[in-house]
């Protein structure tokens, strides 16, 4: 759009539009005409934005057709900004995203949006981002769309173009400082600091889950967790349980006193599996979910079966040369009687 060639928008906070906007008495409408001073195409562009979010091209594909839904809702193609000069226009769309009274959007259909803010919400962020450059806003905002997953250092070089390596880690420093963000280690990563905002949690595929400790497996965690686990099991007898059960038996008896999920309980109880203290009760349980797969105790054989691994034909891998084993033709048999 011609407007876009000539309208330099600044780095804006993606999170800003997530925040649920009060609902507001519906806009007075703002007449103005060609000519008409900064102040009033501000006020008129804020009316416009709170009726409909405003569409706006991607800058390098300028003829793109916006969404059904924001035909005549662009800075282009609304009839009511139509007599605004393009440059005044593009001023007031700067003075209100640094006043966050409106925030950018990107669309999933391509393109980016201008959204409406109410004044309260606005203060509430001038407040919180205040003060910030517009390259500590470009970091915070590629952490902000990282999510749960975060950003290692060299992560948020390459996604901002800012290639001095002490540079980003003043910012960082300094965005942790305002407790906007925090650091934490992945169990995938050793002790490489990965970067989060500071209201959200990292996720228990980077963590590890209750499972650890600051990257560090907690060794008593897994132990006492497994004995109590195969305790609920030796107390059901061939009855057997649930995974569900088995999470509230452990909760039930507070000796633990983080809060295991469903997954970290069948990892639990899948290791007493694969040490053969229990079985499943449905071989193929793959189908059923997670929390009502059942398992019981295992009955350990009536008859010691460890004589079997030393007898050189039943481990011995020229046994598999020839059918039927002929231990007769064993070479190692005079050395095995021998000893």
């Amino acid at each position: 759009s011609d407007l876009l060639e000539r309208l330099t928008l600044p780095t804006n906070i993606a999170g800003m539009a997530e925040v649920e906007v009060k609902q507001e008495p519906p806009a007075k409408k703002v007449k103005i005409e060609a000519g008409s001073d900064l102040k009033n195409a501000e006020a008129l562009l804020l009316s416009e934005c709170k009726k409909h979010p405003q569409w706006i091209a991607p800058q390098d594909q300028t003829s793109m057709a916006p969404p059904k839904d924001y035909a005549e809702h662009t800075l282009d193609g609304n009839k009511a900004l139509e007599n605004l000069d393009k440059g005044m226009l593009g001023q007031a769309v700067q003075n209100l995203l640094k006043r966050s009274r409106l925030v950018i959007v990107n669309h999933p259909k391509g393109g980016r949006f201008l959204r409406y803010v109410s004044e309260e919400v606005a203060q509430q962020q001038v407040e919180r981002f205040g003060g910030l450059t517009t390259n500590e806003l470009l970091v915070y905002q590629k952490i902000e769309e990282a999510k749960t997953k975060g950003l290692f250092h060299r992560d948020l070089k390459s996604r901002t173009g800012i290639t001095n390596p002490n540079t980003i880690r003043t910012i960082i420093e300094k965005l942790m400082k305002r407790k906007l963000i925090k650091d934490f280690t992945s169990v995938h990563t050793g002790k490489k600091k990965m970067y989060i905002l500071a209201e959200l949690e990292p996720s228990a595929e980077l963590t590890g889950g209750n499972w650890y400790t600051q990257g560090e497996l907690d060794m008593d965690l897994v132990e006492t967790s497994s004995k109590l686990a195969l305790h609920f099991f030796k107390s059901r007898g061939r009855k057997g349980g649930s995974i569900s059960e088995v999470r509230d038996f452990i909760k039930a008896k507070g000796v633990i006193t983080c809060d295991l999920t469903v997954e970290e309980v069948l990892q639990l109880v899948e290791t007493l599996l694969y040490d053969s203290k229990i079985e499943r009760l449905i071989t193929d349980d793959k189908q059923i979910p997670a929390e009502e797969r059942t398992f019981r105790l295992l009955n350990p054989p009536s008859v010691s079966l460890d004589h079997y691994s030393t007898i050189p034909s039943a481990v011995c891998p020229d046994a598999l040369a020839g059918f039927p084993v002929q231990p007769a033709d064993c070479p190692y048999f005079e050395y095995w009687l021998g000893l």
